[in-house]
């Protein structure tokens, strides 16, 4: 049996939804005591948003500086210093702005000396990544765009965010065609701006006498770029 439906878009009633209020990114420090088995870091920026013309760029930075088990900070850290459990970076997008962020869980003996390095290889990032950890950090981003597409629901997501994001779907080549753009200086350039964006978040919980050092030492980030 066939039965005339109306369009779905003649169902939909009702006044249209507000134009939302310009996000705004407010630094701070909070400091926890927690009865924890160790003691959780994490730090933010304001990133960039999704249609700034040096997202790739920076989220080449990321993926460099946090993103995953051969980035600079998981192998400086964890690998070689044995200062945490975990350690990783992320950058989050939205329509208007962008945030970037770093969490890392260690004992709290090593809170500070975690932080001075966290801090020291932020800023060494953004002047030092080299063209191998570039491409690679391409590749890995290209791979997962594909990727994308093996799934039915991860492709029905990524469409739904691009017609929110940019009111149209993005072809794989034109998103493949901005990855590829990238440059050894470009991300070093974003990694910059990142830090010069001032505004720093860091919240730190657990227990120990180095809760409040490492919150001071997270800020000297900032300070390096005014």
């Amino acid at each position: 049996m066939r039965r005339n439906c109306a369009p779905i878009s003649a169902a939909i009633t009702g006044p249209s939804s507000p134009t939302p209020q310009p996000a705004r990114f407010g630094g701070g420090a909070y400091v926890e005591e927690r009865e924890l088995e160790q003691v959780h870091i994490a730090l933010a920026l304001p990133g960039v948003s999704q249609n700034d013309p040096t997202l790739y760029s920076l989220q080449t930075f990321h993926n460099i500086l946090g993103g995953g088990m051969s980035s600079r900070l998981f192998q400086e850290a964890r690998e070689k210093r044995g200062l945490c459990y975990s350690i990783y970076s992320f950058h989050a997008t939205y329509s208007d702005v962008g945030m970037f962020g770093l969490y890392a869980g260690t004992d709290a003996a090593d809170t500070s000396e975690l932080m001075r390095l966290v801090v020291e290889e932020i800023a060494n990032c953004a002047e030092t990544i080299s063209e191998p950890e570039v491409a690679r950090a391409k590749a890995q981003m290209k791979a997962g765009l594909l990727m994308a597409l093996e799934s039915s629901s991860a492709r029905v997501e990524q469409l739904a965010r691009h017609m929110l994001a940019y009111g149209r779907p993005i072809p794989t080549e034109e998103l493949v065609a901005m990855v590829d753009a990238v440059t050894v200086e470009s991300a070093r350039a974003a990694g910059r701006a990142l830090i010069g964006r001032g505004q720093l978040a860091i919240a730190v919980l657990g227990l120990g006498s180095g809760l409040e050092s490492a919150a001071a030492i997270a800020e000297t980030l900032t300070r390096r770029a005014a």
